[in-house]
């Protein structure tokens, strides 16, 4: 199985020296891609250093955007895996993911143990968001805003994705699950640190909820990108 590592990075120069380090002793990894979201900071320059191929985004645009510029960038790959750029996703669990797709899993969903390291608001807003995407997926999603992901190669090309922020990794989910695609569970470590996250509660919290409420009215009404890849999916 031929595994990419993406790694989508927005002001994570201090950071992303020690991933990359770590990403590089995997045996499972075939190549790493780092998409640096339009940073001001040296982000672009650590992962040059590191020897892995780099593209680099004008203007920050989201997670959301960064993720599906990677992904078009990745087509011969057989699973893409996602992690963040700040050192809260353990590079040493990939191997779990490959595991898990290697048994049939189409996406490989990390899940974070929702313990006192996870700030309590988070843990709320990750508990209720992880309940209304199990209602609208049809199985179990643990954790449905971890980044920490394997994305498999028929999943990614059948799956229409909206560009976003943070919101992209809940519709992902929500939209493979309704195509048939098969989900699992990874633990992983809680982690965190003094970095600083990039997620924004005032911003980024009413755009989750908000995808989650457009999926439930697809529930019903697809749009047109659902119908075409679900027909498209019955020919294949």
């Amino acid at each position: 199985m031929r595994v990419a590592v993406l790694i989508p990075a927005y002001q994570a120069g201090a950071q992303l020296q020690d991933v990359l380090a770590r990403v590089a002793a995997l045996a499972e990894c075939s190549q790493v891609l780092v998409v640096d979201d339009g940073s001001t900071d040296d982000t672009a320059a650590v992962a040059r250093a590191a020897g892995v191929r780099v593209l680099a985004l004008p203007v920050n645009r989201g997670k959301g955007h960064a993720l599906v510029t990677g992904f078009a960038a990745l087509p011969d790959c057989d699973a893409v895996v996602t992690l963040d750029a700040d050192g809260q996703h353990p590079p040493e669990c990939v191997p779990d993911f490959v595991r898990a797709a290697e048994a049939g899993a189409d996406l490989a969903l990390g899940v974070r143990v929702r313990s006192a390291a996870m700030p309590p608001l988070r843990r709320f807003a990750n508990r209720f968001s992880s309940g209304w995407a199990t209602w609208l997926a049809g199985q179990c999603v643990a954790d449905s805003q971890c980044g920490f992901r394997l994305y498999g190669r028929r999943l990614l090309d059948r799956t229409p994705i909206t560009p976003g922020r943070y919101e992209v990794e809940s519709e992902v989910i929500v939209r493979a699950a309704r195509l048939g695609f098969r989900l699992a569970s990874v633990p992983i470590p809680t982690v965190y640190g003094g970095e600083a996250s990039q997620m924004r509660t005032l911003r980024d919290v009413p755009r989750i909820v908000g995808v989650l409420a457009r999926l439930t009215l697809e529930r019903v009404a697809p749009p047109d990108v659902m119908r075409r890849a679900a027909r498209e999916g019955c020919r294949s």
